[in-house]
């Protein structure tokens, strides 16, 4: 059987025992915390780094739309059904442009500043990821309603990670 060994010490052995716990303490800390802080750079400085903490991407996609209508009675149908499709998969109107009849502000133009570019029609759409996109892009419901803005306008469009 091995004894516990039972050391008797001093005031000063104490003040350096304590001191020494203290450093370590500290020592522990700063190193915890450069590794938690470590997980969370990235090369990308604008990068948002929720996924280091949680685990879960946060970077928000942005869907850029330009669209030349053909019809704009079958064209405004589209869009009465499908805003609310995309209201419900998550997605939010950041720019709508074009002065279309049916606009409820017809002085929202795209004003052309450099080239010939100069879009009928102009939106900008925002989604919380990329998932939440192809969930409404894949949904029964829009590819129903998709048809309309097929049949009445030519879209061009891309799809982009929000800079932050």
């Amino acid at each position: 059987m091995v004894a516990p060994y039972i050391f008797k010490i001093g005031k000063l052995e104490k003040i350096k025992i304590k001191v020494m716990s203290t450093k370590l303490i500290t020592l522990l800390s700063i190193l915890f915390t450069g590794v938690f802080c470590s997980q969370a750079q990235s090369n990308d400085p604008h990068a948002n780094h929720d996924s280091a903490i949680t685990g879960i991407t946060s970077e928000k996609i942005l869907m850029v739309l330009d669209i030349t209508v053909k019809d704009s009675l079958k064209y405004q149908q589209y869009r009465l059904k499908a805003e609310p499709l995309i209201e419900k998969y998550g997605g939010i109107y950041l720019v709508r442009s074009g002065g279309m009849a049916f606009d409820i502000d017809s002085e929202r133009k795209v004003t052309p500043v450099e080239g010939n570019w100069n879009p009928n029609r102009f939106i900008i759409l925002q989604w919380e990821s990329m998932e939440q996109l192809q969930n409404f892009a894949s949904s029964e419901e829009y590819k129903a309603v998709a048809k309309l803005r097929e049949n009445s306008a030519s879209t061009k469009s891309i799809i982009v990670k929000k800079y932050q």
